[in-house]
Protein backbone atom coordinates (compact mmCIF):
# COMPACT_ATOMS: atom_id res chain seq x y z
CA UNK A 1 0.00 0.00 0.00
CA UNK A 2 1.56 3.60 -1.06
CA UNK A 3 1.69 5.93 2.00
CA UNK A 4 -0.33 8.92 1.67
CA UNK A 5 1.21 12.11 -0.24
CA UNK A 6 0.61 15.87 1.50
CA UNK A 7 0.66 18.49 -0.28
CA UNK A 8 1.00 21.69 2.36
CA UNK A 9 -0.85 24.97 0.86
CA UNK A 10 0.04 28.99 1.53
CA UNK A 11 -1.59 32.06 0.44
CA UNK A 12 1.03 34.77 0.99
CA UNK A 13 2.04 38.56 0.65
CA UNK A 14 5.42 40.31 1.93
CA UNK A 15 6.28 37.09 4.10
CA UNK A 16 10.10 37.00 3.59
CA UNK A 17 10.71 37.42 7.02
CA UNK A 18 8.53 34.25 8.13
CA UNK A 19 8.69 31.73 4.81
CA UNK A 20 11.33 29.97 5.17
CA UNK A 21 10.86 29.11 8.77
CA UNK A 22 7.19 27.90 8.11
CA UNK A 23 8.68 25.57 4.95
CA UNK A 24 11.51 24.33 7.38
CA UNK A 25 9.11 23.56 9.63
CA UNK A 26 7.18 20.82 7.21
CA UNK A 27 9.40 20.06 4.40
CA UNK A 28 10.26 16.75 5.55
CA UNK A 29 6.24 15.94 6.00
CA UNK A 30 4.85 17.09 2.57
CA UNK A 31 5.55 15.88 -1.00
CA UNK A 32 4.77 18.84 -2.42
CA UNK A 33 4.57 23.12 -1.70
CA UNK A 34 1.75 25.17 -3.31
CA UNK A 35 2.41 28.89 -2.54
CA UNK A 36 -0.22 31.27 -3.94
CA UNK A 37 0.90 34.94 -4.13
CA UNK A 38 -1.54 37.80 -3.60
CA UNK A 39 0.56 40.56 -4.89
CA UNK A 40 4.28 40.49 -2.98
CA UNK A 41 6.52 43.40 -3.68
CA UNK A 42 9.72 41.48 -1.31
CA UNK A 43 11.91 38.88 -1.44
CA UNK A 44 8.74 36.18 -0.64
CA UNK A 45 8.52 34.60 -4.22
CA UNK A 46 12.36 34.20 -4.81
CA UNK A 47 13.00 32.78 -1.22
CA UNK A 48 9.72 30.43 -1.66
CA UNK A 49 10.73 28.99 -5.25
CA UNK A 50 14.33 28.58 -4.04
CA UNK A 51 12.75 26.25 -1.22
CA UNK A 52 10.97 23.97 -3.69
CA UNK A 53 7.46 25.32 -4.05
CA UNK A 54 5.37 25.83 -6.55
CA UNK A 55 4.27 29.39 -6.92
CA UNK A 56 0.81 30.96 -8.17
CA UNK A 57 -0.42 34.04 -8.44
CA UNK A 58 -3.62 35.10 -7.27
CA UNK A 59 -5.60 38.38 -7.96
CA UNK A 60 -6.71 39.41 -4.03
CA UNK A 61 -10.54 40.04 -3.80
CA UNK A 62 -11.00 41.27 -0.02
CA UNK A 63 -12.19 37.36 0.89
CA UNK A 64 -9.71 34.71 2.09
CA UNK A 65 -11.63 31.64 1.08
CA UNK A 66 -11.61 32.36 -2.54
CA UNK A 67 -7.36 32.67 -1.80
CA UNK A 68 -7.56 29.54 0.09
CA UNK A 69 -9.61 27.45 -2.51
CA UNK A 70 -7.67 28.46 -5.27
CA UNK A 71 -4.52 26.79 -3.82
CA UNK A 72 -6.46 23.94 -3.18
CA UNK A 73 -7.43 23.60 -7.00
CA UNK A 74 -3.32 23.26 -7.18
CA UNK A 75 -2.60 20.66 -5.19
CA UNK A 76 -2.17 16.97 -6.26
CA UNK A 77 -1.97 15.27 -3.28
CA UNK A 78 -3.69 13.21 -1.00
CA UNK A 79 -4.10 15.35 1.52
CA UNK A 80 -3.92 18.92 2.16
CA UNK A 81 -2.01 20.46 4.95
CA UNK A 82 -2.52 24.50 5.21
CA UNK A 83 -0.77 26.80 6.70
CA UNK A 84 -0.14 30.65 7.09
CA UNK A 85 3.28 32.26 6.21
CA UNK A 86 3.65 33.14 9.51
CA UNK A 87 3.09 29.77 11.25
CA UNK A 88 5.40 26.88 12.27
CA UNK A 89 4.50 23.17 12.81
CA UNK A 90 5.84 21.91 16.00
CA UNK A 91 8.72 19.07 15.97
CA UNK A 92 6.80 15.65 15.17
CA UNK A 93 8.21 12.37 14.07
CA UNK A 94 7.72 11.46 9.99
CA UNK A 95 6.26 8.12 11.29
CA UNK A 96 3.62 9.84 14.03
CA UNK A 97 2.35 11.90 11.06
CA UNK A 98 1.63 9.07 8.46
CA UNK A 99 0.20 7.36 10.84
CA UNK A 100 -2.55 9.96 11.37
CA UNK A 101 -3.02 9.98 7.40
CA UNK A 102 -3.48 6.52 7.39
CA UNK A 103 -6.84 6.27 9.55
CA UNK A 104 -9.43 5.64 7.33
CA UNK A 105 -12.50 6.78 9.06
CA UNK A 106 -10.51 10.35 9.62
CA UNK A 107 -11.21 13.12 6.62
CA UNK A 108 -10.40 15.93 8.68
CA UNK A 109 -7.72 16.78 11.87
CA UNK A 110 -8.26 19.61 14.28
CA UNK A 111 -4.72 21.31 14.94
CA UNK A 112 -3.68 23.11 17.91
CA UNK A 113 -2.96 26.42 17.22
CA UNK A 114 -0.45 28.47 19.75
CA UNK A 115 -0.89 32.12 18.92
CA UNK A 116 1.62 34.22 20.54
CA UNK A 117 0.54 37.55 21.40
CA UNK A 118 1.90 41.41 22.68
CA UNK A 119 5.18 41.00 22.72
CA UNK A 120 5.46 37.17 22.74
CA UNK A 121 4.38 36.59 26.84
CA UNK A 122 1.13 35.95 26.01
CA UNK A 123 -0.38 33.59 24.69
CA UNK A 124 -3.74 32.26 22.97
CA UNK A 125 -4.87 28.67 21.77
CA UNK A 126 -7.16 27.75 19.32
CA UNK A 127 -8.28 24.51 17.10
CA UNK A 128 -8.92 24.78 13.94
CA UNK A 129 -8.55 22.21 11.19
CA UNK A 130 -5.69 22.43 8.89
CA UNK A 131 -5.14 18.77 7.84
CA UNK A 132 -7.79 17.25 5.64
CA UNK A 133 -8.21 14.98 2.61
CA UNK A 134 -8.13 16.72 -0.98
CA UNK A 135 -11.25 16.30 -2.24
CA UNK A 136 -13.11 18.30 -4.56
CA UNK A 137 -16.28 19.14 -2.01
CA UNK A 138 -13.74 20.34 1.25
CA UNK A 139 -13.50 24.16 0.51
CA UNK A 140 -13.20 26.94 2.86
CA UNK A 141 -15.58 28.91 3.34
CA UNK A 142 -16.22 32.47 5.13
CA UNK A 143 -14.43 35.87 3.95
CA UNK A 144 -12.26 35.94 6.88
CA UNK A 145 -10.92 33.48 10.04
CA UNK A 146 -12.32 30.86 7.25
CA UNK A 147 -12.88 27.47 7.60
CA UNK A 148 -12.92 24.22 6.39
CA UNK A 149 -14.45 21.91 8.72
CA UNK A 150 -18.34 22.85 7.65
CA UNK A 151 -17.78 21.21 4.30
CA UNK A 152 -16.37 18.43 5.35
CA UNK A 153 -19.15 18.09 8.39
CA UNK A 154 -21.87 18.24 5.30
CA UNK A 155 -20.03 15.22 3.76
CA UNK A 156 -19.29 12.96 5.84
CA UNK A 157 -21.12 13.96 9.37
CA UNK A 158 -18.91 15.45 12.75
CA UNK A 159 -17.59 11.55 12.72
CA UNK A 160 -15.06 12.06 9.93
CA UNK A 161 -13.46 14.77 12.55
CA UNK A 162 -10.52 14.16 14.55
CA UNK A 163 -8.11 15.96 17.28
CA UNK A 164 -4.26 15.73 16.51
CA UNK A 165 -1.58 16.32 18.57
CA UNK A 166 -0.07 18.96 16.29
CA UNK A 167 0.58 22.35 17.37
CA UNK A 168 1.17 25.18 15.00
CA UNK A 169 3.08 28.22 16.25
CA UNK A 170 1.35 31.82 14.97
CA UNK A 171 3.59 34.64 15.42
CA UNK A 172 1.46 36.83 12.90
CA UNK A 173 -0.63 38.43 16.90
CA UNK A 174 2.55 40.03 17.92
CA UNK A 175 3.00 43.69 17.99
CA UNK A 176 5.48 43.67 15.24
CA UNK A 177 3.50 41.84 12.86
CA UNK A 178 0.00 43.76 13.25
CA UNK A 179 1.67 47.07 13.32
CA UNK A 180 3.75 46.53 10.29
CA UNK A 181 0.75 44.70 8.13
CA UNK A 182 -1.80 46.57 9.56
CA UNK A 183 -3.93 43.74 9.97
CA UNK A 184 -6.52 45.13 12.06
CA UNK A 185 -7.74 47.90 9.67
CA UNK A 186 -7.76 44.74 6.88
CA UNK A 187 -9.83 42.78 8.56
CA UNK A 188 -12.15 44.79 10.21
CA UNK A 189 -12.99 46.06 6.79
CA UNK A 190 -13.77 42.26 5.44
CA UNK A 191 -15.59 41.58 8.63
CA UNK A 192 -17.70 44.59 8.47
CA UNK A 193 -18.45 44.40 4.68
CA UNK A 194 -19.63 40.84 5.44
CA UNK A 195 -21.70 41.95 8.46
CA UNK A 196 -24.00 44.60 6.48
CA UNK A 197 -25.13 41.25 4.70
CA UNK A 198 -25.46 38.74 7.43
CA UNK A 199 -25.62 41.17 10.38
CA UNK A 200 -27.02 38.30 12.47
CA UNK A 201 -23.96 35.89 11.89
CA UNK A 202 -22.69 34.77 15.56
CA UNK A 203 -19.40 33.75 13.55
CA UNK A 204 -18.56 37.15 12.21
CA UNK A 205 -19.67 38.86 15.42
CA UNK A 206 -17.27 36.75 17.24
CA UNK A 207 -14.39 37.68 14.67
CA UNK A 208 -14.71 40.95 14.61
CA UNK A 209 -14.78 40.77 18.75
CA UNK A 210 -11.48 39.17 18.09
CA UNK A 211 -10.24 41.93 16.13
CA UNK A 212 -11.25 44.63 18.86
CA UNK A 213 -9.73 42.13 21.37
CA UNK A 214 -6.65 42.42 19.23
CA UNK A 215 -6.56 46.32 18.98
CA UNK A 216 -7.44 46.62 22.76
CA UNK A 217 -11.24 47.49 22.46
CA UNK A 218 -12.10 45.48 25.00
CA UNK A 219 -15.60 47.63 25.38
CA UNK A 220 -16.17 47.08 21.66
CA UNK A 221 -14.92 43.47 21.44
CA UNK A 222 -17.18 42.87 24.72
CA UNK A 223 -20.51 44.17 22.60
CA UNK A 224 -19.95 41.81 19.69
CA UNK A 225 -19.78 38.75 21.92
CA UNK A 226 -23.03 39.73 23.64
CA UNK A 227 -24.68 39.82 20.83
CA UNK A 228 -23.44 36.93 18.53
CA UNK A 229 -24.19 34.57 22.29
CA UNK A 230 -28.09 36.31 21.57
CA UNK A 231 -27.86 34.09 18.07
CA UNK A 232 -25.67 31.09 18.73
CA UNK A 233 -27.32 27.42 19.53
CA UNK A 234 -24.52 26.23 21.73
CA UNK A 235 -23.36 23.26 19.46
CA UNK A 236 -21.28 25.57 17.55
CA UNK A 237 -17.37 24.37 17.41
CA UNK A 238 -16.53 27.97 18.72
CA UNK A 239 -19.37 28.37 21.66
CA UNK A 240 -16.70 27.86 24.17
CA UNK A 241 -14.70 30.16 22.81
CA UNK A 242 -17.35 33.00 22.93
CA UNK A 243 -17.92 32.26 26.24
CA UNK A 244 -14.66 32.50 27.07
CA UNK A 245 -13.58 35.42 25.42
CA UNK A 246 -17.06 37.15 26.53
CA UNK A 247 -15.59 36.48 30.85
CA UNK A 248 -12.14 37.75 29.51
CA UNK A 249 -13.61 40.87 28.37
CA UNK A 250 -15.77 41.33 31.75
CA UNK A 251 -12.40 40.47 34.18
CA UNK A 252 -10.58 42.73 31.76
CA UNK A 253 -13.33 45.60 31.79
CA UNK A 254 -13.34 44.94 36.24
CA UNK A 255 -16.98 43.50 36.15
CA UNK A 256 -16.36 40.98 38.69
CA UNK A 257 -19.28 39.94 39.88
CA UNK A 258 -20.82 40.05 36.45
CA UNK A 259 -18.18 37.53 35.26
CA UNK A 260 -19.10 35.31 38.21
CA UNK A 261 -22.59 35.22 37.19
CA UNK A 262 -22.02 34.43 34.20
CA UNK A 263 -19.42 32.28 34.46
CA UNK A 264 -22.00 30.22 37.10
CA UNK A 265 -24.55 30.27 34.29
CA UNK A 266 -22.08 29.03 31.50
CA UNK A 267 -20.73 26.10 33.93
CA UNK A 268 -24.78 24.61 33.57
CA UNK A 269 -23.82 24.38 29.89
CA UNK A 270 -20.69 23.21 30.21
CA UNK A 271 -19.52 22.01 33.39
CA UNK A 272 -15.80 21.62 34.42
CA UNK A 273 -14.67 23.75 32.00
CA UNK A 274 -11.47 24.63 33.61
CA UNK A 275 -10.89 28.07 31.43
CA UNK A 276 -14.14 29.47 32.65
CA UNK A 277 -13.31 27.87 36.17
CA UNK A 278 -9.88 30.00 36.59
CA UNK A 279 -11.52 33.26 35.06
CA UNK A 280 -14.03 32.93 38.12
CA UNK A 281 -11.02 32.51 40.70
CA UNK A 282 -9.02 35.53 39.28
CA UNK A 283 -12.33 37.45 39.52
CA UNK A 284 -12.71 36.09 43.22
CA UNK A 285 -8.60 36.98 43.75
CA UNK A 286 -9.27 40.74 42.65
CA UNK A 287 -12.50 40.64 45.13
CA UNK A 288 -9.87 39.18 48.26
CA UNK A 289 -12.58 36.46 48.12
CA UNK A 290 -9.58 34.20 49.17
CA UNK A 291 -10.93 30.85 49.72
CA UNK A 292 -13.12 31.15 46.75
CA UNK A 293 -10.15 31.60 44.46
CA UNK A 294 -8.40 28.49 45.93
CA UNK A 295 -10.80 26.00 45.40
CA UNK A 296 -11.31 27.88 41.10
CA UNK A 297 -7.59 27.52 41.42
CA UNK A 298 -7.25 23.87 42.43
CA UNK A 299 -9.91 22.97 40.65
CA UNK A 300 -8.39 24.19 37.57
CA UNK A 301 -5.27 22.07 38.02
CA UNK A 302 -7.25 19.37 38.69
CA UNK A 303 -9.31 19.47 35.37
CA UNK A 304 -5.97 19.59 33.70
CA UNK A 305 -4.85 22.68 33.77
CA UNK A 306 -5.71 25.55 31.36
CA UNK A 307 -4.72 26.23 27.98
CA UNK A 308 -4.78 29.95 28.29
CA UNK A 309 -2.26 29.60 31.06
CA UNK A 310 0.57 27.79 31.95
CA UNK A 311 0.03 25.95 34.77
CA UNK A 312 3.57 27.80 36.46
CA UNK A 313 1.46 30.96 35.98
CA UNK A 314 -1.72 29.26 37.69
CA UNK A 315 0.16 27.69 41.09
CA UNK A 316 2.35 31.62 41.39
CA UNK A 317 -1.64 32.78 41.53
CA UNK A 318 -2.23 29.86 43.67
CA UNK A 319 0.81 30.89 45.57
CA UNK A 320 -0.37 34.55 45.81
CA UNK A 321 -3.73 33.54 46.78
CA UNK A 322 -2.41 31.19 50.17
CA UNK A 323 0.20 34.33 50.76
CA UNK A 324 -2.45 36.88 50.66
CA UNK A 325 -4.94 34.61 53.25
CA UNK A 326 -2.32 34.01 55.71
CA UNK A 327 -1.43 30.55 54.31
CA UNK A 328 2.10 30.81 53.98
CA UNK A 329 3.22 27.13 53.97
CA UNK A 330 1.36 26.32 51.27
CA UNK A 331 2.14 29.38 49.55
CA UNK A 332 5.39 28.62 49.89
CA UNK A 333 4.35 24.97 47.97
CA UNK A 334 2.92 26.33 44.85
CA UNK A 335 5.74 29.23 44.75
CA UNK A 336 8.26 26.14 44.74
CA UNK A 337 6.24 24.31 42.57
CA UNK A 338 5.91 27.53 40.15
CA UNK A 339 9.75 28.03 39.79
CA UNK A 340 10.69 24.57 38.93
CA UNK A 341 8.15 24.16 36.31
CA UNK A 342 9.31 27.87 34.90
CA UNK A 343 13.24 28.91 36.22
CA UNK A 344 13.03 31.79 34.13
CA UNK A 345 9.80 33.27 35.52
CA UNK A 346 11.00 34.65 38.27
CA UNK A 347 7.64 36.12 40.18
CA UNK A 348 7.75 33.12 42.53
CA UNK A 349 11.20 33.44 43.12
CA UNK A 350 10.82 36.94 44.80
CA UNK A 351 7.77 35.92 46.73
CA UNK A 352 9.52 33.29 48.56
CA UNK A 353 12.77 35.61 49.13
CA UNK A 354 9.56 38.00 50.33
CA UNK A 355 8.51 35.13 53.14
CA UNK A 356 11.89 35.07 54.04
CA UNK A 357 11.57 38.67 54.31
CA UNK A 358 8.44 38.40 56.61
CA UNK A 359 10.24 35.18 58.75
CA UNK A 360 7.32 33.55 57.28
CA UNK A 361 9.80 30.69 55.61
CA UNK A 362 12.07 28.58 57.19
CA UNK A 363 14.13 28.54 54.12
CA UNK A 364 16.11 25.21 53.02
CA UNK A 365 18.52 26.28 50.62
CA UNK A 366 19.60 23.25 49.59
CA UNK A 367 16.05 22.36 48.40
CA UNK A 368 15.47 26.50 47.41
CA UNK A 369 18.99 26.37 45.17
CA UNK A 370 17.49 23.18 42.87
CA UNK A 371 15.01 25.25 41.55
CA UNK A 372 16.94 24.55 37.74
CA UNK A 373 20.21 23.25 36.36
CA UNK A 374 23.76 25.79 37.73
CA UNK A 375 23.62 26.23 33.73
CA UNK A 376 20.49 27.79 34.05
CA UNK A 377 20.96 29.62 37.20
CA UNK A 378 23.90 31.07 35.74
CA UNK A 379 21.91 32.00 32.60
CA UNK A 380 19.28 34.03 35.13
CA UNK A 381 21.35 35.66 37.03
CA UNK A 382 23.55 37.11 33.85
CA UNK A 383 20.62 38.34 32.34
CA UNK A 384 19.42 39.69 36.06
CA UNK A 385 22.94 41.93 35.52
CA UNK A 386 22.47 43.28 32.08
CA UNK A 387 18.69 43.82 32.96
CA UNK A 388 20.19 45.94 36.69
CA UNK A 389 18.82 44.01 39.05
CA UNK A 390 21.74 43.82 41.28
CA UNK A 391 20.66 43.03 44.27
CA UNK A 392 18.14 39.43 42.67
CA UNK A 393 20.83 38.85 40.50
CA UNK A 394 23.51 38.19 43.96
CA UNK A 395 21.11 36.05 45.34
CA UNK A 396 20.48 33.94 42.12
CA UNK A 397 24.78 33.66 42.01
CA UNK A 398 24.46 32.42 45.83
CA UNK A 399 22.37 30.03 45.12
CA UNK A 400 24.29 28.66 42.32
CA UNK A 401 27.15 28.24 44.56
CA UNK A 402 25.11 26.96 46.68
CA UNK A 403 23.94 24.24 44.61
CA UNK A 404 27.55 23.73 43.39
CA UNK A 405 28.34 22.96 47.12
CA UNK A 406 25.90 20.56 47.62
CA UNK A 407 26.99 18.89 44.59
CA UNK A 408 30.44 18.67 46.07
CA UNK A 409 31.77 20.12 42.75
CA UNK A 410 34.69 22.20 43.93
CA UNK A 411 36.58 23.16 41.17
CA UNK A 412 37.41 26.18 39.15
CA UNK A 413 33.60 26.64 38.18
CA UNK A 414 33.02 27.31 41.83
CA UNK A 415 36.36 29.69 41.81
CA UNK A 416 34.60 31.60 39.09
CA UNK A 417 31.04 32.54 40.34
CA UNK A 418 33.14 33.15 43.77
CA UNK A 419 34.98 35.70 41.90
CA UNK A 420 32.15 36.66 39.96
CA UNK A 421 30.02 37.51 43.53
CA UNK A 422 32.87 39.46 44.90
CA UNK A 423 33.45 41.60 41.59
CA UNK A 424 29.55 42.05 41.42
CA UNK A 425 29.20 42.85 45.11
CA UNK A 426 30.17 46.74 45.04
CA UNK A 427 27.13 47.41 42.75
CA UNK A 428 24.84 46.48 45.20
CA UNK A 429 23.01 49.27 47.22
CA UNK A 430 22.06 48.90 50.54
CA UNK A 431 18.51 49.71 51.54
CA UNK A 432 19.63 50.64 54.91
CA UNK A 433 21.90 53.41 56.60
CA UNK A 434 23.19 50.08 58.51
CA UNK A 435 27.06 50.47 57.78
CA UNK A 436 27.46 47.19 60.31
CA UNK A 437 25.43 45.12 57.78
CA UNK A 438 27.81 46.50 54.81
CA UNK A 439 31.20 45.59 56.48
CA UNK A 440 29.93 42.00 57.30
CA UNK A 441 28.67 41.48 54.10
CA UNK A 442 31.73 42.97 52.51
CA UNK A 443 34.02 40.68 54.47
CA UNK A 444 31.85 37.71 54.08
CA UNK A 445 31.78 37.79 50.16
CA UNK A 446 35.57 38.17 50.05
CA UNK A 447 36.05 35.37 52.59
CA UNK A 448 33.87 33.39 50.18
CA UNK A 449 36.20 33.44 47.51
CA UNK A 450 38.61 32.50 49.57
CA UNK A 451 37.01 29.31 50.29
CA UNK A 452 36.58 28.78 47.08
CA UNK A 453 40.25 28.59 46.07
CA UNK A 454 40.62 26.31 49.37
CA UNK A 455 37.73 23.98 48.01
CA UNK A 456 39.62 23.90 44.56
CA UNK A 457 42.60 22.74 46.15
CA UNK A 458 41.26 20.24 47.94
CA UNK A 459 42.67 21.70 51.33
CA UNK A 460 40.93 20.40 54.60
CA UNK A 461 39.52 22.67 57.32
CA UNK A 462 41.19 21.82 60.68
CA UNK A 463 37.58 21.37 62.69
CA UNK A 464 34.88 20.55 60.55
CA UNK A 465 34.12 20.11 56.57
CA UNK A 466 34.81 22.61 54.28
CA UNK A 467 30.94 21.93 52.78
CA UNK A 468 29.74 22.91 55.76
CA UNK A 469 31.68 26.02 56.58
CA UNK A 470 30.88 26.99 52.77
CA UNK A 471 26.93 26.46 53.67
CA UNK A 472 26.78 28.57 56.74
CA UNK A 473 28.53 31.38 55.18
CA UNK A 474 26.39 31.44 51.98
CA UNK A 475 23.56 31.28 54.46
CA UNK A 476 24.57 34.10 56.34
CA UNK A 477 25.25 35.94 53.36
CA UNK A 478 21.99 35.46 51.99
CA UNK A 479 19.86 36.54 55.12
CA UNK A 480 21.72 39.42 55.30
CA UNK A 481 21.27 40.17 51.57
CA UNK A 482 17.54 39.23 51.35
CA UNK A 483 16.39 41.44 54.73
CA UNK A 484 18.92 44.17 54.06
CA UNK A 485 19.52 44.32 50.52
CA UNK A 486 16.71 43.48 48.40
CA UNK A 487 13.58 45.45 48.03
CA UNK A 488 11.02 44.34 50.34
CA UNK A 489 8.51 41.84 47.38
CA UNK A 490 4.82 41.60 48.32
CA UNK A 491 2.17 39.48 46.51
CA UNK A 492 1.49 41.44 43.66
CA UNK A 493 -0.71 39.14 40.97
CA UNK A 494 -0.73 41.88 38.14
CA UNK A 495 3.20 41.90 38.22
CA UNK A 496 3.60 38.38 37.47
CA UNK A 497 5.90 39.57 34.43
CA UNK A 498 7.97 41.65 36.55
CA UNK A 499 10.81 40.64 34.68
CA UNK A 500 10.02 40.44 30.90
CA UNK A 501 13.30 40.45 29.70
CA UNK A 502 14.19 36.93 31.15
CA UNK A 503 11.25 35.38 29.98
CA UNK A 504 11.72 32.73 27.26
CA UNK A 505 9.15 30.49 25.77
CA UNK A 506 6.86 30.18 28.78
CA UNK A 507 6.88 26.29 28.49
CA UNK A 508 6.74 24.23 31.88
CA UNK A 509 9.39 21.50 32.02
Amino acid sequence: MNKPTVSLCLIVKNEEYFILSCLNSVKHLVDEIIVVDTGSSDETIRLAREAGAKIFTFTWTGDFSQARNFALEQAACDWILFLDADEELDNIDVQDFQRLLAVPQVEGYFLTIKSYLGAGEEIAWDQVVRLFRNKPAYRFEGAIHEQVASSIIRSKGYEGLAEAPLIIKHFGYLDTQLSEKDKYSRNTLIIKRELENNPQDPFLLYCLALEFYLANDVLEGLACLEKALAYLKGNEGYFEDVLFNTALGYLKLGKTETLIRFVEKSLQILPNQPNLILLRGLAYLSQAKYQEAIDDFNSTLHLGGSKVLPSSRLLSFLGDTHNLAGNYSQAETNYLAALVKAPHLLYPLTQLLGLVQKKKYAVEFDKLCQFTTVEGKIEIWQKLVQNGEISLSLVVLLLTIYHLVCLNAFNQELILLSEACNALFPQLKPLYNRPESWEYLTAAVKELAFYGKVAEKEYKCSYFPLSSKLKMLLEDILFLLINEFCPLWYPSPSKQNQYPGLLQEEYDQ
